[in-house]
């Protein structure tokens, strides 16, 4: 009994807590990339649990390069029992992030025992841990992390990265090393850490993490490097020089990201600095209207005094890491959480071309608070009972704090409509804010199943947000195809202005990322009769993408594929959607589905020999298992007993 009540019950108490302020955000709908990334793969709608199903599910990624497939596999776990309700796929997330605040409280008890076996008790017991693991699981800036559903994937590789790290620094506190400790450091290398790097390509900060615990940590723990000590910090510091060797010499794919990005490389570093200090104010003074799904309003710097604070927060970065090294020997909690921060944004945010800020990346980096914190329990002028108290009122103080943030955050992603008004108004720069809220009243107004629909104050608001959309970046094009959309629900005709000035902007400047949406938006929105585009106009605007002088290559071929669509399922116009998606072929060979897409339209023009033709093609390329039972699927339909049942007479 004595074991529940100094264990059990607080982290169960903990558990219970966490799950009441993020219950009314369970309510919430799918939002931003959860669309693209499992909802709209197929493989993602497994109907049994058998070995083909799952290895389809596992090979569906098309995030990052190792294609994320253990959280795949998890999406279509959570579709096989629930299907597509966001209710399930949430509370899954919640569930998993219950499990890395048990995790946390494991690792600050370990950390706590490397610092207290040198000189002096610990002197964290388990209510302090508890409490300072609930700091980091109720933080408002894990919201992102856990009620959008995507970044499951950043969680569940965190879940990995923290189970090896507590094994790791378990068995490196071992007295005497045994047959335990071999088997968990198997466990923690040969198991977590693969899956961790299978869930998300941020996993293999586990390798920084166990570096600056051997080096900081340990070394005090041990008053020195002993030999394993030494094994690690000499293999770890080869493999991350070969890791930057390979970046050195495979660096135009790095450099061809930056393409479709509204920045340089450089402009990217320096902004970067000015970013690591607004997450940190987010994660130690919070404040909710400092909070967003997204940050697309965040100021570019264009050199170090463009603006000034460029050059402070660079030079800020260079004194943490001096404050760091200084205080290695004599404080290395302080030193342990300066590095540990700093190594997990080692990945996305420096060189890589992805977008600027997101919230998510501060999961684990995040635990540099609670390290910081176990600084001032650990020290000796916390001894006194009068500091304990004021310690345990502060942090009490805290905990209310954050979690008032967290119910409040929650409570707005519990509802799509409040999310995307609060968040436009918090961030009224925002490009993305901004659309989104204007998109969903367009979605309300359609939708005969909202209590709002046909309510014209919709369609007045919506205007709004699409304006400000417009004026704020004068390059994106989804605000003028919202307005495109308005246009068609009052006027029931597109306006020639906007539509000139779509034209425009698809045939000038940089093509973003966005663009490859727009582009895709048009087709299925003609499709679906909620926007009022005639061919001629359609043409044109993908005309106008085509002869961008920056659109090239596959981005070329992309738009070409989804121009066939257009051409496909709109227009009916099979020639001509067969034409565009050979096009788009020669443009980018790889593309798979493009063929097997051209099968069907062989198969709706009644033409055999080019049906028989395209599966010759894709029977002699190597093929992966995803795009195997595709093709499976197609063959299955088209041949009878070895018959091909295509009726010629279409032709």
């Amino acid at each position: 009994m004595k074991f529940w009540f100094r264990w059990a019950f607080p982290v169960l108490g903990m558990a219970v807590f966490v799950l009441l302020l993020y219950w009314p955000g369970l309510y919430g709908g799918f939002f931003f990339d959860d669309s693209v990334n499992f909802l709209e793969p197929a493989e993602i709608r497994i109907k049994d649990l058998s070995r083909d199903a799952l290895l389809g599910a596992w090979e569906s990624g098309n995030a990052g390069p190792l294609g994320r497939p253990i959280s795949m596999v998890s999406f279509a776990l959570n579709y096989y029992f629930s299907g597509f309700i966001p209710f399930y796929f949430k509370l899954t997330n919640v569930v998993i992030h219950l499990l890395n605040g048990l995790l946390v409280y494991l690792l600050v008890h370990l950390i706590a025992r490397a610092m207290g076996q040198s000189s002096r008790p610990a002197g964290v017991g388990p209510m302090m841990a508890l409490m300072l693991a609930a700091a980091w699981a109720i933080h408002p800036i894990q919201m992102t992390s856990v009620l959008y559903v995507v970044q499951r994937m950043t969680s569940l590789s965190s879940m990995f990265v923290l189970i090896g790290l507590v094994l790791h620094i378990w068995v490196r506190q071992l007295r005497p090393f045994d047959k335990r400790g071999l088997w968990a450091l198997v466990v923690a290398w040969g198991v977590a850490f693969p899956m961790a790097l299978l869930s998300k390509e941020t996993g293999v900060l586990f390798v920084g993490y166990v570096f600056v615990y051997e080096l900081i940590i340990r070394r005090h723990f041990n008053r020195g490097f002993d030999r394993p000590a030494t094994w690690f910090l000499s293999s770890l510091s080869v493999g991350g020089v070969a890791f930057l060797a390979y970046l050195s010499f495979s660096s135009s794919w790095l450099f061809g990201g930056y393409e479709e990005r509204a920045f340089s490389l450089f402009e990217r570093l320096i902004t970067e600095a000015r970013i690591v200090w607004t997450y940190l104010g987010m994660i130690f003074v919070p404040s909710l209207t400092d909070f967003s799904l997204y940050h697309d309003d965040f100021e570019i710097s264009k050199g170090l005094l463009q603006p000034a604070s460029t050059l402070l927060a660079v030079a800020g970065i260079f004194v943490l890491f001096v404050i760091a090294w200084h205080q290695r020997i004599k404080r290395p909690l302080i030193a342990f959480a300066i590095a540990w921060f700093l190594i997990g944004h080692s990945l996305e945010s420096t060189i890589f071309p992805l977008e600027l800020m997101h919230e998510h990346r501060n999961y684990l980096p995040s635990l540099a608070l609670v390290f910081l914190i176990l600084h001032m329990v650990l020290s000796p002028s916390m001894n006194t009972p009068a500091m304990r108290t004021a310690m345990l009122g502060s942090g009490a103080a805290m905990l209310l704090y954050f979690g008032l943030l967290t119910y409040l955050r929650a409570d707005m992603y519990g509802d799509d409509f409040r999310r995307t008004q609060i968040e436009a108004q918090y961030h009224s720069g925002s490009t993305r804010a901004q659309y989104e809220a204007g998109a969903l009243m367009v979605n309300l107004y359609n939708d005969q199943r909202s209590p709002m629909y046909g309510s014209q104050m919709l369609l007045g608001l919506a205007t709004k947000h699409f304006e400000q959309t417009n004026m704020i970046d004068p390059s994106f094009k989804l605000g003028l195809i919202g307005m495109l959309q308005l246009d068609c629900l009052s006027e029931k005709t597109a306006s020639e202005q906007t539509l000139s000035e779509l034209n425009r902007r698809f045939g000038s400047g940089q093509n973003r990322v966005l663009d490859r949406t727009a582009l895709s938006a048009i087709p299925r929105m003609t499709n679906e009769g909620t926007i009022c585009l005639s061919r001629e106009q359609v043409d044109q605007l993908f005309h106008s993408a085509l002869s961008n002088p920056l659109v090239y290559g596959f981005k070329k071929s992309r738009i070409l594929t989804a121009y066939a669509f257009y051409l496909w399922l709109d227009q009916k116009d099979y020639a001509a959607a067969l034409a565009t998606l050979n096009q788009a072929h020669e443009l980018n060979n790889d593309d798979i589905v493009n063929r097997l897409n051209a099968i069907q339209l062989h198969r709706a023009m009644g033409n055999k020999d080019g049906a028989l033709s395209v599966l010759a093609y894709l029977d002699a390329r190597k093929l992966s298992q995803v795009d195997n039972g595709r093709l499976a699927e197609i063959k299955e339909e088209l041949f009878k007993d070895g018959v091909l049942l295509i009726n010629e007479s279409k032709r």
